[in-house]
């Protein structure tokens, strides 16, 4: 039993391994690697990486995350070469819609949801008598480039920002809302 062998199952668990059996063959591969009279900056870089990972799964306490840090375990280990997707992200959202219809569901509502948010935010920025974008980024202390985003829809602001629109509208922030 190797070093990574050892640090893997101390760290990862008994249970982590199992369910991961390629992770042991790795961890063995880049053991014989670490035994060769040369070995290279990447391949140190590899194993190092490895070892990093072992600890931080150990510390991390959110099984998201930990389940995260096992698939990258998964892909660093293998030390194969990752297939880049040939599809743009207009493209992969399409299929996701087409076959997750809660996807679909939550990103109609999350339009729907803005929409509304937008004629609240217009008609309020039109009450205060902001006419431009940099009227309102000078009353809220906030960039013009930012309004912008928001105005198109690109960005939901936070609970922060709309605070200080809220402030420079006048009103309360509740009233963002339709």
């Amino acid at each position: 039993m190797g070093v990574l062998e050892i640090i893997a199952e101390q760290r990862l668990g008994m249970t982590a391994l199992k369910s991961h059996p390629k992770l042991r063959l790795a961890f063995e591969k880049a053991e014989e690697a670490t035994r060769r009279p040369k070995i290279s900056p990447d391949e140190k870089a590899r194993i190092a990486s490895i070892v990093e990972l072992c600890f931080e799964y150990d510390r991390e306490s959110d099984p998201d995350e930990k389940m995260n840090i096992l698939r990258t375990l998964d892909e660093i280990s293998a030390n194969e070469p990752l297939e880049l997707p040939t599809q743009d992200i207009q493209e992969w959202e399409t299929q996701l819609k087409a076959k997750d219809s809660s996807y679909a569901k939550a990103d109609d509502d999350t339009k729907s949801a803005t929409s509304l948010f937008l004629k609240k935010y217009f008609s309020l920025r039109a009450r205060a008598g902001l006419e431009t974008q940099a009227a309102l980024a000078k009353a809220s202390g906030l960039k013009r480039s930012y309004v912008a985003t928001i105005e198109t829809g690109e960005h939901f602001p936070q609970q922060k920002t709309l605070q200080k629109l809220a402030k420079a509208f006048g009103v309360d922030v509740t009233e963002l809302f339709p």
